[in-house]
């Protein structure tokens, strides 16, 4: 027994060999077949010095023979086993490799079902992250997205608003949208499903607080060219846009209303605003009513006269050199056409400061030229005038003290005198030293003694313009027979009459005027024995400043006075200083 355990450890690297023996022997892969008997070859050449060194030669051939006999037993037992189970061992590989083959397969099939799934969940990833994306867009813009059948039923919605919740609007029709808004958006998404055609609209919410404006596009869905099974619609909250678009009309109607204030305040005062470029073309005017008609365009050498032109583009030119505002007074056109002009020049600068360009403004100032001018006409004729009236006054008064014999006569004389001289002045004056209409004069001179439309007077004859000077002569005479009149003749009583006639005999140099003055129904006439100073004044005055020839007929009826004037002598003279002053006026 301990001889038997002290072998064991040698037979065993045998009997291993033999199991690896047997085992290549029942194997049906041949790599499995070439492994087990390399196996074993290993094990017995192992095994062999092992049992070469176990005690002395005869317990060694003893050793060796048990092993050859048990080896004989398991070759035997091995070559039963072969015959017996060899007729099974091909359907047995067969079937191994079938199976290897449907292994290989579904090896083959997991793994392209493996990638398929990761490729799937690479797309639903994407789908997901760009769903996240588009909601935060559609949030970040104010944009609903939602998407309801051919009845109008909402199935889902991306960044709902009050109206359109999840848990309100799901499954719902537009029953769900404000009453006010629900027809027409209905009909637009009806039209889309009849249609097939993309609808556009915009509509307007009414709200608590505020109104909200959107545009709504509404987009039919079908499937192969199908009838459309639903709608995807987008809705744009355009509130923000929709104010400023408010705001903006009404910022340029009420612009546009003060620019039309601005035009008009600019026409009134004939004021133009207008710019212009470097090469002082005209860019832009607030008005093209100019004397030179539009000038949009156009440059100062094409519309202004040389003997204008230089003046202006000097002051321009100036402004554009030395980038500081100027002002000039400008005359543009010649004679009676020639207008003046307050001239305010401007630089338009840069940001870097260089000049693109200037900005003008005109005012119109030909009118106050023109009273500048005439005032300085009056203040000459009013000087002339003035020396002319104290001379007269001077002598008046030299010749009524001559005539009068106390001061208490004197004095009245000489009131009524100056008073007929002052009605003659304001005639004058009233009509800017231009003349004096005949009949209004002697209308006021007799209407200082009796009432201008009193049917005891009658004035009669054609329109006349009397010199300032012939009515001031003329004006004293007939002041002198009104006086004359009131004192003994027509006027002395309440039933005399007086008629005043003129009338005009051949025209130009050879004219002359014919006044006549007949008084009846007085108290009796009779001839002075004296001439006072009325008669110096109507006979000598006339005749020496107008060369008029008068002729006083004393009859018992009334005092009639026949005057005969050159018209040269009693029609204005057309003087340098009267034409200007006609033309300033």
């Amino acid at each position: 027994m301990n001889g038997a355990a002290a072998w064991f450890p040698t037979l065993m690297p045998w009997a291993i060999a033999f199991i690896l023996i047997a085992v290549g022997i029942v194997a049906t892969a041949n790599k499995m077949r070439l492994v087990c008997l390399l196996g074993a070859l290993v094990l017995v050449i192992d095994a062999l010095p092992q049992l070469a060194g176990q005690g002395s030669l005869a317990t060694a051939a003893q050793s060796v023979a048990v092993v050859c006999v048990i080896l004989a037993v398991l070759v035997t037992g091995v070559m039963l086993a072969e015959r017996f189970f060899a007729p099974a061992l091909p359907a047995r590989r067969a079937a191994a490799r079938a199976k290897a083959r449907e292994l290989r397969v579904s090896e083959v099939k997991r793994r392209r079902l493996s990638g398929l799934l990761r490729r799937e969940h690479r797309r639903l990833e994407t789908v997901n992250e760009m769903h996240r994306y588009f909601e935060l867009a559609t949030r970040n813009s104010q944009i609903t997205v939602f998407y309801q059948n051919a009845d109008l039923r909402y199935e889902w919605i991306v960044n709902p608003r009050s109206a359109l919740t999840p848990s309100h609007a799901i499954g719902r029709t537009d029953d769900v949208l404000p009453e006010a808004i629900r027809p027409m958006v209905i009909g637009h998404k009806r039209r889309a499903l009849t249609t097939s055609s993309t609808q556009t609209f915009e509509i307007e919410v009414p709200g608590e607080e505020e109104r909200s404006w959107f545009r709504i596009d509404v987009v039919p869905i079908s499937h192969n060219g199908d009838e459309p099974v639903g709608l995807v619609c987008t809705a744009i909250d355009i509130t923000r846009s929709k104010r400023l678009d408010m705001m903006r009309t009404d910022l340029s109607r009420r612009l546009a209303e003060t620019l039309q204030r601005f035009n008009l305040a600019l026409r009134s005062e004939r004021i133009t605003v207008f710019s212009q470029d470097l090469s002082l073309r005209y860019t832009w005017a607030n008005s093209d009513e100019t004397q030179v008609g539009s000038i949009i365009g156009r440059t100062d050498e094409e519309i202004l006269s040389p003997q204008d032109l230089d003046p202006i583009v000097s002051l321009k030119r100036g402004v554009i050199e030395t980038k500081r505002p100027a002002s000039a007074e400008i005359g543009i056109g010649e004679g009676v056409e020639r207008r003046w002009y307050d001239l305010h020049v401007e630089p338009n600068l840069k940001p870097d400061g260089s000049v693109s360009g200037i900005t003008c403004a005109s005012i119109d100032i030909t009118h106050r030229r023109r009273n500048e001018e005439q005032m300085r006409l009056v203040m000459r004729e009013l000087t002339h005038r003035t020396k002319n009236l104290l001379t007269v006054v001077i002598a008046i008064a030299r010749q009524t003290s001559n005539q009068a014999t106390t001061v208490e006569a004197f004095v009245p004389a000489l009131i009524a005198r100056l008073r007929a001289l002052s009605a003659a002045q304001d005639l004058i004056v009233a009509d800017d030293w231009a003349g004096v209409n005949i009949g209004d004069l002697i209308r006021v001179l007799v209407g200082q003694f009796v009432p201008p439309m009193s049917d005891r007077v009658t004035i009669d004859g054609p329109r006349l313009i009397l010199s300032p000077e012939a009515s001031q002569n003329l004006g004293l005479a007939i002041h002198e027979l009104a006086a004359n009149a009131m004192q003994y003749g027509a006027f002395a009583n309440g039933t005399g009459t007086l008629a005043v006639s003129w009338e005009l005999e051949g025209e130009d140099e050879g004219g002359r005027l014919s006044l006549t003055w007949v008084e009846e129904g007085g108290p009796a006439v009779v001839e002075p024995t004296t001439r006072g100073f009325g008669m110096t004044v109507i006979e000598r005055n006339l005749s020496r400043a107008l060369g008029a020839k008068v002729d006083l007929s004393f009859e018992a009826s009334g005092l009639t006075a026949r005057m005969t004037l050159p018209l040269q002598s009693v029609v204005p003279i057309p003087s340098p200083d009267r034409i200007a002053l006609a033309q300033a006026s």
